[in-house]
């Protein structure tokens, strides 16, 4: 179950890209698109989050750990890492394509999410880097890379984006363990995304303050509504990864995760292509494969896990 969850909002995330990359293109901003996405994002949570009173005990049960020192300010700061991505993601997509940026941060997460579960960040604890993990993450990464090929012979490769992309990667892996963390003392995943988003908004503020200073602006806003859904869909995204994390861990959360944007990527572009979009053949096999790596991932972690 929670692997179908997760599958599923890796699809509205693919969903969230479509809608954040019309916005940024409508303000010829993405960072002030990002931000506009975050702020209509934590408008819902407000309403959710004070208006039910169990979303409100979540963020007293947060506010009494820290004062009896229970959790560490570091433990808030997963948000960071969901500004940094979409920062950098603002950056790094123009001079080196979606491809590329797309593959550095996959391998990122891929790889950083083995030794994020081998610390045993996240609240499912330490897990063991074994050879069936390795090869599902590797699969994995292979699979992205066959489903953007079209795109990846016309990108250009510069160091400092790719390495900042991969960066980001890593960052992202230590997002889900960090908002699984705080999900296990507040217990109420709206909390948890409430203090996500809080991080995320001023990480965002800051990057588009130093854009504004290095000559950026900011076209008018659209009038469809349509477009401003990538925080809703950004706020489900996080608060279901805080709920899921603690039963799959970080890297079976990104194998399930990186599936659902495949799938949903697919199903975009055969149900509403755009002028530059379409089914593709690599996009198929890489879908297909995905789900191969996770099967191959599940099963031999399961019969490792029954014989010890």
């Amino acid at each position: 179950m929670f692997g179908l969850l997760t599958i599923f909002i890796g699809a509205l995330v693919a969903l969230q890209s479509r809608f954040n990359g019309r916005l940024a293109t409508k303000l010829d901003n993405g960072i002030a698109a990002a931000l506009l996405s975050n702020l209509v994002g934590i408008t819902f949570l407000i309403v959710l989050v004070f208006g039910i009173q169990k979303e409100r005990d979540g963020l007293t049960r947060v506010g009494a750990a820290w004062k009896r020192k229970e959790m560490k300010v570091w433990e808030f700061f997963g948000g960071l890492a969901g500004g940094f991505f979409l920062s950098i993601q603002s950056i790094a997509v123009p001079q080196v394509g979606v491809a590329i940026f797309t593959i550095a941060t996959i391998g990122g997460q891929t790889i950083s999410s083995l030794v994020v579960d081998k610390m045993g960040i996240s609240p499912s604890g330490k897990k063991h880097i074994t050879l069936a993990r390795v090869v599902g993450a590797s699969a994995t990464l292979m699979a992205v890379t066959i489903a953007v090929y079209p795109q990846l012979v016309h990108s250009t490769f510069r160091f400092l984006p790719v390495a900042l992309s991969i960066a980001v990667g890593v960052v992202v892996s230590f997002q889900q363990a960090v908002n699984g963390r705080v999900n296990a003392i507040s217990l109420r995943p709206l909390a948890t995304t409430m203090i996500n988003f809080t991080t995320g908004t001023v990480v965002l503020t800051i990057a588009l303050a130093i854009n504004f200073l290095n000559g950026g602006r900011i076209a008018h806003l659209p009038s469809n509504p349509w477009m401003y859904l990538g925080g809703p869909l950004g706020l489900l995204f996080i608060a279901v990864s805080a709920y899921v994390v603690k039963a799959l861990g970080v890297l079976n959360f990104i194998l399930f995760s990186v599936t659902g944007q495949l799938i949903g990527a697919l199903l975009l572009d055969w149900l509403a292509p755009t002028a530059k979009t379409g089914v593709s053949a690599n996009l198929i096999y890489g879908t297909v494969l995905t789900l191969g790596s996770i099967a191959f991932s599940q099963y031999f972690e399961r019969r490792t896990t029954s014989a010890s």
